[in-house]
């Protein structure tokens, strides 16, 4: 039986829940190459392959998120800078 979207989900939020983001890349990318390529069975495989990419999925989405508060952290800065210089003292 193939693992349906959903279940891969909850599958990595589980995973999530247990290590850390680069723990689990690492799980999964063993998993991946020990298993996934080596098995005959496609239901293992697909359900591995298809995990791994949702959890580097989850990955790069943290990652976007983390540059742009960064990016709105540096901007808030400024705006403060900018603020301050306009009021007398």
């Amino acid at each position: 039986m193939v693992t349906t979207k959903g279940e891969g989900i909850h599958f990595m939020k589980i995973i999530l829940d247990w290590c850390s983001p680069k723990v689990a890349r690492m799980m999964m990318d063993d998993l991946d190459f020990y298993i996934a390529d080596t098995t005959d069975n496609e239901s293992v495989r697909d359900s591995i392959k298809m995990i791994r990419e949702l959890i580097y999925m989850k990955a790069e989405e943290n990652l976007e998120i983390e540059a742009e508060e960064a990016e709105f952290k540096t901007a808030s800065e400024i705006i403060a800078e900018q603020r301050k210089l306009g009021k007398p003292e």
